[in-house]
């Protein structure tokens, strides 16, 4: 349990200051497909570098976010925004394990929950 808290925090905490310089030096298009992959890759590496679970590294991701979302966002929709960082997290973790334990390539993982990342951050993004 410890291996995934440590995990899921020091991804979430390499992810922010690479998500600010990200979007500081290429503005909110990083949003769409850069962001997704650093923090697909900076998740998954983390559960595989601590060897634990990528479900729950994710999810301890997405409550970090989460809580930064409730925080940082209009009142009037940060605690939706709060559950659907912890939702979309989860889903992207589950996304990966599945295909690294199908497919033993965790990088086939990463990239496909990227896509699927990438895809929400779109679709919050321009249809929201």
């Amino acid at each position: 349990m410890i291996r995934i808290l440590i995990a899921g925090i020091f991804s979430a905490g390499f992810s922010y200051i690479l998500n600010k310089l990200m979007l500081t030096k290429l503005g909110d298009r990083a949003l769409i497909v850069l962001i997704p992959f650093i923090e697909e890759m900076a998740k998954s590496t983390a559960a595989i570098v601590l060897k634990t679970n990528f479900i729950g590294v994710h999810f301890v991701f997405g409550c970090i976010e989460g809580i930064y979302d409730y925080i940082y966002s209009n009142k009037k929709i940060g605690k939706w925004a709060a559950l659907a960082s912890v939702i979309s997290h989860t889903f992207f973790g589950s996304v990966t394990f599945l295909i690294y334990t199908t497919t033993q390539r965790a990088l086939l993982g990463i990239l496909v929950a990227w896509i699927f990342h990438s895809t929400w951050n779109w679709y919050i993004t321009n249809k929201i």
